[in-house]
């Protein structure tokens, strides 16, 4: 009876996320500017609407009552376990605290989409100051309430454990060391090798944004889109966004820069294939919600790195490229090769190559990490991010804001915490990506034929619909045999970019 009680209040919850979710997406894509002052204070609402409900007291005794359940499912027992996760991490922190951070995040992420085109770090930075100022509240609330059962060292922790469960800096550190430690050396044999190869042919002429974006839409339904639940819009920063019955995904494109939008597209798809590919019978449970943002984003980089820039995917799409942005000479499948596998160092973390995207992820996590720990402050951001650039990648940010500190949407979202999913990602897609070869030896052959269903197929089974039944640690063992291990990822650069 308690059980049936709490799936009533969760399946609420769900709906109320569903509404939030498409007034989100309407303020980063479609809604007038003089609007967003209002839609702020109603998407705070929704938050504490959402807050007040799990806060609850009543709650308690539901879930000690469920858990006496002997008749629950599996399935059940693991959607009890998730939804007191959750309620566990709402009553960590006051509802005023939550309403204070939807309000800031919502007023900074607004104004960077004005600053960041000026360049203005100046009227940039106080807002910002808020934010971080909020999530080290946030965090502490976090630790206070949950460290010693969810083994937070510090706070950062556990802002890292709202995005992928589990994850502390413990298991963090050691990895990224170890990226640190290899990938220099990897970058410049990488380097070194592509000097001796001619540069690959950019396109003649400006590609023109409805062209690129024919193309991208035909590549979203080869990886099975259906534009009959979801749509692409252009935004500022691509992102992939709705629900699993309404997938909303979005891109920006450059007339100079063919990659950038139709790489991102491929990205987002692969964020979309997964939510539309959860259990569709525990849509509005926890338990049939995404695994964390490293499995989240181990299929968006599965599609886009291990999928979309491997050769027999573009061997099999470069007619199409051709059909739809013409017949130039960069366009044949050994120029597209060569262009989607050029590394080269560069500014934005959005375009950066496999190889050197790991640095920027680092650079961002080593930051927020200290500022949430009291070693750094806002203010210290452009000196620590051109030094950081340059240890790792050689290039000199000062005074680029624009393309430097203020370039990616995160923390004026108020998403601090959230950077290292993207590296975990890169790591599990190469884990999966060899398993996945393992159970398919033909994969190769039936990507150059774009016979991708059993490519999906395996993905659905392994990832899209375990939803949350599993922990990470387990979810990860069960498709691929062991828990997360960086080996396949440095293997898999060596195979791309030195061996082939």
């Amino acid at each position: 009876m308690s059980y049936s009680i709490l799936e009533k209040t969760f399946h609420r919850l769900a709906q109320l996320g569903h509404a939030e979710a498409m007034l989100s997406w309407d303020q980063h894509v479609m809604m007038p500017p003089k609007g967003n002052a209002a839609r702020s204070k109603a998407m705070a609402e929704l938050t504490v609407l959402r807050t007040e409900i799990l806060q609850d007291e009543r709650l308690s005794d539901r879930f000690d009552e469920a858990e006496q359940e002997a008749d629950l499912t599996d399935w059940q027992q693991a959607n009890l376990r998730e939804m007191k996760r959750s309620w566990q991490q709402t009553r960590a922190i006051p509802k005023e605290l939550v309403e204070a951070q939807s309000l800031a995040s919502s007023e900074c992420e607004h104004a960077w989409r004005t600053l960041r085109p000026n360049n203005d770090w100046a009227g940039f930075e106080p807002l910002l100051q808020r934010v971080f100022d909020l999530a080290g509240e946030a965090a502490a609330a976090y630790q206070d309430a949950l460290g010693a059962d969810r083994g937070y060292a510090n706070a950062y922790d556990a802002l890292m454990d709202q995005y992928d469960p589990g994850t502390t800096m413990s298991r963090i550190d050691p990895v990224f060391d170890r990226l640190k430690a290899e990938l220099p050396g990897t970058l410049q044999q990488i380097l070194e090798r592509q000097s001796q190869r001619s540069t690959p042919n950019k396109p003649g002429r400006p590609i023109a944004i409805p062209q690129q974006d024919a193309l991208a839409r035909a590549l979203m339904s080869t990886l099975g889109f259906d534009f009959d639940a979801g749509r692409l819009d252009q935004t500022a920063h691509p992102f992939s966004g709705g629900v699993p019955a309404d997938s909303r995904i979005t891109t920006r494109y450059d007339e100079h820069n063919v990659i950038e939008g139709l790489m991102g597209v491929i990205h987002e798809t692969g964020h979309s294939r997964y939510e539309t590919g959860l259990p569709h019978a525990w849509t509005s449970q926890p338990v049939g919600q995404a695994m964390g943002m490293g499995v989240h984003e181990s299929q968006s980089l599965f599609f886009e790195m291990q999928l979309g820039r491997s050769r027999p995917f573009i061997d099999a799409i470069a007619p199409m490229v051709r059909q739809h942005l013409g017949d130039d000479p960069a366009f044949t499948a050994d120029n597209l090769h060569a262009l989607y596998t050029r590394v080269e160092p560069g500014l934005i973390r959005v375009n950066a190559d496999e190889v050197t995207y790991p640095s920027h992820v680092i650079l961002r996590y080593e930051l927020e990490r200290d500022i949430i720990l009291g070693k750094a402050s806002v203010k210290d951001i452009p000196e620590r991010w051109n030094q950081a650039m340059s240890d790792l990648l050689g290039l000199d940010t000062r005074g680029d804001y624009r393309n430097g500190p203020m370039q990616d949407i995160h923390w004026p979202m108020g998403a601090i915490g959230y950077f290292p999913s993207y590296t975990l990602g890169a790591l599990n897609a190469a884990q999966l990506h060899a398993a996945l070869l393992r159970d398919i030896p033909d994969a190769a052959e039936r990507i150059a034929q774009l016979d991708l269903a059993p490519i999906f197929d395996w993905l659905s089974r392994n990832i899209w619909q375990q939803g949350r039944f599993n922990n990470y640690d387990d979810l990860m063992t069960q498709a691929t045999g062991e828990v997360l291990n960086p080996d396949y990822f440095l293997d898999h650069l060596q195979s791309r970019y030195l061996s082939a």
